[in-house]
């Protein structure tokens, strides 16, 4: 939904002040005096123009698949918004992000400003992970930053500090460029306001790039990556000429019929799955419903997409799981064992358009110091799995849709 040409005769200016009639002159005329009116007070950039956010956030908007209209703001959030009571409260959670969610537009004016609902999280303390903003402008790297104020928030902690915060960017010199700012890849963020100087003149930026749509767990969410870009499937994605709708949600990738059928209906030219790693704690599945849930995601998945690429991804790497199960469940040598196996099965039964690849050899044995704590990346080792992902599968021959062109 583009609303390019409808956006800039929406919007509701609140214009400055008309000047006095004396107020271009250094001075009245002998024998005559101004017409008395209270002085207006100095506003930088004239008075800000504010976006409907209701009526046009959703073409401004990408990488989300829904949003929730709240008291405090506009949210978007990688699941339905209509469905998220069906999840549970961690899954709903996760899924809040705004990992990979990305504002384009274009825009004449000299600054943006955002104020926003934000909730960072954490798991050990406040400030575990970064809060930052990145921002792109026509193409081009232009800085990361952090708003200001916003609250913290563990699972079930309290709410540490105040919510609402502010975020400026601008300083740009005039003319027309192209905004694209990733949101931070750990915090639920609500838009109440998007402003720009007055009079100046904003649209949507579409982005006509294929879209893959990635799908897994933590390593695939990048709750720890320095900002958006950084994750291995923005990496992938963008040595590909393609955007990632990152489907990621850490801790919550449990090879769900919910999820699945979230994939099934987004618009993709390439799917993604990366399975295993959250059903290894307590042992969630077994070998016999482990095989059951992929066959089944997989078939949910393939009612909305019979004919576009899938790949399986098997965990990378993880010392300490890699040959026993937690509770009687699946090793990571067996879950990949067995995730091989099921692709195998359905290219058999017919399915030409799914691959399988190893999470070893994205990251293997060799590179276990790049594992701070046996698990996560860290953020060149994430930046090495995009880089590997796209030699793997996305630079095949058949890797599918060409690439848009440069500056799209």
């Amino acid at each position: 939904m583009h609303e390019a040409a409808g956006l800039c005769k929406c919007i509701r200016l609140a214009q400055a002040p008309r000047p006095g009639p004396c107020a271009a002159r250094k001075r009245p005329p002998p024998g005559t005096s101004c017409p008395r009116s209270p002085s207006p007070k100095p506003v930088p950039e004239a008075r800000p123009m504010q976006i409907d956010l209701a009526q046009h956030l959703g073409s401004l908007l990408h990488g989300h698949v829904g949003l929730i209209r709240r008291a405090d703001g506009v949210q978007p959030v990688r699941l339905p918004a209509g469905e998220r009571r069906l999840h549970d409260p961690f899954t709903r959670w996760m899924a809040a992000m705004t990992a990979g969610i990305r504002l384009r537009l274009v825009t004449d004016s000299p600054w943006l400003r955002l104020s926003t609902t934000q909730h960072q999280a954490y798991l050990i303390r406040p400030g575990q992970w970064p809060a930052r903003y990145e921002l792109f402008v026509d193409g081009q790297p232009a800085g990361r930053f952090v708003a200001r104020g916003g609250a913290q928030r563990a699972p079930e902690g309290p709410l540490i500090g105040d919510p609402e915060a502010e975020l400026d960017l601008g300083g740009w010199s005039p003319g027309t460029r192209r905004i694209e700012l990733w949101f931070p890849q750990g915090a639920t963020v609500a838009l109440r306001r998007i402003a720009i100087a007055d009079g100046a003149r904003l649209e949507p930026w579409p982005d006509p790039r294929p879209v893959i749509v990635f799908h897994g767990s933590s390593i695939t969410h990048g709750v720890e990556v320095e900002s958006g870009s950084g994750s291995w499937p923005s990496v992938a994605a963008g040595l590909a000429g393609a955007q990632a709708v990152n489907l990621g949600w850490a801790g919550s990738c449990l090879m769900s019929g919910l999820a699945a059928r979230i994939v099934r209906d987004r618009p993709a030219d390439r799917i993604v799955l990366e399975l295993g790693i959250n059903v290894w704690g307590e042992g969630l599945l077994k070998e016999r419903t482990f095989a059951d849930a992929a066959h089944a995601m997989l078939a949910i998945i393939r009612e909305g997409h019979p004919d576009t690429p899938v790949t399986v991804v098997s965990p990378i790497f993880s010392p300490s799981r890699e040959a026993c199960g937690e509770a009687g469940g699946l090793s990571l040598q067996r879950m990949r064992a067995i995730l091989a196996g099921v692709v195998a099965d359905r290219v058999a039964i017919g399915d030409r358009r799914i691959a399988a690849l190893s999470g070893l050899d994205l990251l293997g044995p060799s590179e276990a110091r790049s594992l701070p704590d046996g698990l996560h990346p860290n953020l060149a080792a994430y930046r090495r799995i995009g880089a590997r992902f796209h030699a793997a599968v996305l630079a095949a021959p058949d890797a599918g849709p060409p690439a848009a062109p440069p500056g799209a």
